[in-house]
């Protein structure tokens, strides 16, 4: 038995869909794989009605509610309600549908053999509010079991200082092999623990676009030009607003407006879940966005996209397009695009062969670390 580690509890596209992925690809090699159900609070409850957001301080975790974010949930009436039903969906389908374990206390990897830890930021202290000891591997029951991170991912090409001798002695301790997303985070860690560190693709690369194409639900739309982003962006938003106007193409936005209020022109949808994503993607013109799951799909799909740079996280996009010679795709700040960059011709047949030699150095990866005999230690 193979167990999972990764973010399969948040309410969020791309990483369910990185979940659903990794785990279809164990089973499509015969695996029998699970998500092992952590899911504490201080993670889930960002996604809830009133949305509870947790910090550290002096060593506790502490919580605080986000008046605004329940507002703009209120305002978002039915289509809230609806993404979290069908998103719950999803999971319970797809993912796990195991009632969730909110303390380290109830978890125990005494039943697998291995456990792959990962993808997704699992290794981001902004996200796990501090490092989760969970996703480094201290864990009870892991005596007899090999732990593997699978495109782990810090959200850039390193870990602040204050984080270091933590990371170092639990995943140094703890982990078998040790793979991340970003090519650039690589060499911080290899030197920061003297072991071998590779770089993979995230998981929903290890599946072909065919695959997709059967989870997929398209909306009845098609055309149009649609939008994802991780973070507002100006530049990001001016961009669509030239592309709509010299297209003609309105504009569909699919995650929840945030500080600044989505305007009028930008049609929001957003009463969706995992599968619908996927559809939006493949029936839209084109995709703007800074987010790296979108990026992925248009790619995965196809689509004519461009990139704009998250001011936070940007090196996994970087990496991901260097990889596949798609830098063109990702917009620069000192020279924005003009509207008809956007229909460049891309050369999809080298992409293919480009994404094809990546996947199988990540799938070789996962088989030779599945096949692995020596533990942990501990």
């Amino acid at each position: 038995m193979v167990g999972l580690l990764s973010f399969h509890w948040a309410d969020d596209y791309g990483a369910m869909l990185q979940a659903y992925a990794l785990k279809h690809y164990l089973e499509s090699l015969g695996e029998e794989a699970e998500f092992i159900p952590y899911a504490p609070f201080k993670f889930t409850g960002r996604y809830w009605w009133m949305p509870l957001y947790a910090f550290l301080k002096k060593g506790y975790t502490w919580y605080i509610p986000s008046p605004f974010s329940w507002k703009r949930n209120l305002r978002l009436g039915k289509s809230f309600w609806e993404r979290r039903r069908i998103m719950a969906g999803f999971r319970c389908h797809y993912l796990c549908a195991a009632p969730p374990k909110r303390t380290l206390k109830n978890i125990s990897l005494k039943k697998y053999t291995c456990v792959l830890v990962g993808s997704d930021q699992v290794w981001n202290p902004a996200i796990t509010v501090g490092l989760s000891d969970a996703y480094l591997g201290n864990l009870q029951g892991k005596e007899n079991c090999r732990l593997v991170s699978y495109a782990a991912s810090f959200g850039g090409s390193c870990l602040p200082a204050e984080y270091l001798p933590k990371f170092a002695q639990s995943v140094g301790k703890n982990f078998a092999a040790i793979s991340l997303r970003e090519k650039s985070a690589a060499p911080f860690v290899e030197g920061l623990l003297h072991r071998k560190v590779t770089d993979v693709l995230d998981p929903v690369f290890l599946l072909q676009r065919e695959e997709w194409e059967k989870l997929e639900n398209r909306p009845q739309e098609k055309g149009y030009i649609l939008t994802y982003w991780t973070k507002y962006d100006r530049q990001l938003m001016n961009y669509l607003r030239l592309l709509s106007e010299r297209t003609r193409k309105k504009v569909l936005q699919l995650n929840k407006p945030g500080a600044e209020e989505t305007p009028g022109w930008i049609e929001l949808r957003i009463a969706g879940g995992p599968r619908e994503f996927i559809g939006y993607i493949q029936n839209a013109a084109c995709v703007i966005t800074n987010s790296f799951h979108a990026t992925a799909f248009s790619i995965l799909l196809e689509k004519p996209f461009f990139v704009f740079r998250h001011s936070s996280w940007n090196s996994r996009m970087e990496d991901l397009l260097k990889k596949l010679q798609l830098q063109a795709r990702m917009t620069d700040e000192s020279a924005p695009p003009q509207a008809e960059d956007i229909w460049k011709e891309t050369d999809w047949g080298q992409v293919r062969r480009l994404l094809e030699t990546e996947r199988e150095r990540s799938a070789a990866f996962i088989r030779d670390n599945l096949k692995g005999e020596e533990p942990c230690r501990s």
